[in-house]
């Protein structure tokens, strides 16, 4: 089924929560940054609470959850910066 690729760069705990600073997302169409962080979310559950506070960047730039991802972006998930 046609759907949408896109690259994952992941940082901080997620990069060491998946073991791995990439990744690469096949979604639906019309899939949104908040689907792709479900997608994350079912990969790692024990990471799902860091993943709803994490931003997301789209071809580097800021973009909100229900941004709609094309085939090809790159989507960077940056977590909340500890210690505030």
């Amino acid at each position: 089924a046609p759907g949408v690729t896109v690259n994952v760069l992941l940082f901080a705990q997620l990069r060491g929560g998946f073991g791995s600073d990439e990744l690469t997302a096949s979604l639906p169409n019309e899939a949104t940054g908040a689907r792709l962080l479900e997608w994350l979310s079912e990969r790692n559950p024990t990471l799902a609470g860091l993943l709803e506070v994490s931003r997301l960047a789209v071809n580097c730039e800021y973009v909100s959850a229900d941004y709609r991802l094309q085939d090809g972006d790159e989507v960077v998930v940056i977590p909340p910066v500890s210690g505030g």
